[in-house]
């Protein structure tokens, strides 16, 4: 292509006029794709269409009278958008904590994977063992225990609702908890005999 024909073509294009983006993005497609070759295929053709759009908005600064100027400032965006989308995948994968399948391993208990809805089943189980759990200490630790580790209450606020003191309160869940120990460890040696 002659520098006077690839004038008219610029100017064409400065204009906005379809023919005229259609042949640059014939013309050059294939080499802005190749720029993102080691990104996945739908990631791609969104990054060769930003590029394309980018030239348009910029195509008032582009000083070029060769078809090669075009393709290598074509390029040069590629380049730009390729390395800012390297820069944000970094930036999400130090955020983005650890991936689902190593969490699954690490922890298949962890919340994030828990199904949100209430399974009453799953309710029922656990008020029946937790309450099998506190029938083994006296109602006095019972109750403590329960206020504290399920109601999430502070000792001293069991202490004010019961109108007794810290010191009281503290002991009743130090030895309910001990004896909540002994139970499971006695449990669990007749389970590994």
């Amino acid at each position: 292509m002659s520098e006077d024909e690839f004038a008219t073509r610029i100017v064409a294009l400065r204009q906005g006029e379809p023919e005229a983006v259609a042949w640059m993005f014939r013309t050059f497609k294939d080499d802005v794709e190749r720029c993102f070759r080691r990104r996945p295929p739908e990631d791609r053709a969104d990054l060769v269409q930003d590029v394309f759009v980018t030239a348009m908005v910029r195509l008032h600064s582009f000083q070029g009278e060769r078809e090669a100027v075009l393709k290598a400032w074509l390029r040069s965006i590629a380049f730009h958008r390729w390395h800012h989308r390297w820069e944000a995948d970094r930036v999400r994968q130090r955020h983005a904590g650890m991936p689902l399948e190593m969490l699954m391993d690490v922890n298949p208990r962890h919340r994030a994977l828990a199904d949100q809805g209430a399974d009453p089943c799953v309710a029922f189980v656990e008020r029946e063992t937790v309450g099998r759990f506190l029938g083994h200490l006296t109602p006095s630790q019972a109750a403590v225990v329960r206020a504290h580790v399920l109601e999430g209450k502070t000792t001293e606020q069991i202490a004010r609702d019961w109108g007794v003191s810290k010191e009281r309160v503290r002991g009743l869940y130090k030895r309910g908890m001990a004896r909540l120990r002994r139970c499971s460890d006695a449990r669990e040696l007749r389970g590994a005999a």
